[in-house]
């Protein structure tokens, strides 16, 4: 038994008018199934068809991460403001031990960095949760004179980043945005 498997991605209206396609499923001495799947639609999960600054190679991975955050859509407007300003972009992380040519992972967090900049990045952010880790070593007490109520401060971690907001309304992607502002002019 012979078993060939082709998997193929398209508006439906495509896959139908390929010529290509329809000459790759006919076989000639055996017989042939073709299975319809739904691919996920970007526009029917609330996902832009590219996630703001993220490069071709995270793009998947990130709307996967994105599909299963109910603020998905903070996270994009985050995204989107951040990702605009100067010399921003958006970088996977390179796994210790990783073999040279090895893409970027863009599974757990990715890094906004400004070229240029010899410092790491202003912040990194997670998809899966929109949480927002800032490059910024502010106290309570800063935060709290800046009219910042939804960020928080951390214990652990690297030291000049110790500001974090996890996105869960406007306000909180607000003062995000401004922590970020801070950050990416700090850097």
């Amino acid at each position: 038994m012979k078993l060939t498997v082709f998997q193929f991605e398209g508006a439906p209206e495509e896959l139908d008018a390929s010529q290509a396609l329809r000459e790759l499923t006919q076989s000639p001495n055996g017989s042939t199934t073709v299975v319809r799947t739904a691919g996920m639609d970007p526009a029917r999960e609330g996902l832009p068809s590219r996630i703001p600054g993220v490069p071709d190679e995270g793009q998947d991975t990130v709307r996967t991460l994105l599909q299963h955050n109910s603020t998905r859509q903070l996270f994009l407007r985050f995204l989107a403001v951040t990702t605009k300003r100067d010399n921003v972009a958006v970088h996977g992380i390179k796994r210790k031990n990783a073999q040279p040519g090895t893409l970027l992972d863009y599974s757990r967090y990715l890094r906004l960095r400004k070229q240029g900049s010899p410092f790491g990045g202003f912040a990194y952010v997670y998809p899966e949760s929109s949480t927002i880790n800032l490059r910024l070593n502010y106290t309570d007490e800063q935060l709290s004179d800046l009219n910042i109520s939804t960020a928080r401060t951390l214990a652990t971690g690297h030291r000049e980043y110790r500001v974090s907001v996890d996105l869960k309304d406007n306000r909180s992607l607000d003062e995000a945005l401004r922590l970020a502002e801070l950050a990416y002019n700090a850097t």
